[in-house]
């Protein structure tokens, strides 16, 4: 089966650009603290995440986050160094969609956006 050509093939592109971006492990996450807890130093905002999540891969996202537009890194340093992150107005959006499909889950649609059952 062919993808459809024209505008609707662009959005199709473009929605699967974002979602790929934030299907990336921990990427959620991270906005989702982000939005709870406003802005944080790096060790704050590590201490509101899964244990799992490495300082590398936590520095990582951020990077991509805050090239992307989603993440603003603002340098406060004066003696020590001192860095807070916080989401953009981008940033925020993506916590409302976020939140929205939190929503679409807990009204009981699977992972496969089928209503479930009981007595599967």
């Amino acid at each position: 089966m062919e993808r459809p050509a024209g505008p609707d093939a662009r959005e199709a592109c473009a929605a699967d650009g974002f979602l790929k971006f934030f299907a990336q492990e921990w990427t959620s996450h991270i906005v989702l603290a982000l939005a709870r807890h406003g802005a944080l130093r790096f060790g704050a905002l590590r201490r509101q995440l899964p244990p799992g999540l490495s300082a590398r891969v936590l520095s990582a996202r951020l990077k991509a986050l805050e090239a992307a537009g989603y993440v603003e890194r603002r340098d406060l340093s004066g003696r020590v160094l001192h860095v807070e992150y916080s989401l953009t107005p981008s940033g925020l959006a993506v916590d409302a969609a976020l939140a929205s499909s939190e929503s679409l889950m807990s009204a009981g649609l699977s992972k496969t956006g089928q209503k479930e059952t009981s007595g599967s």
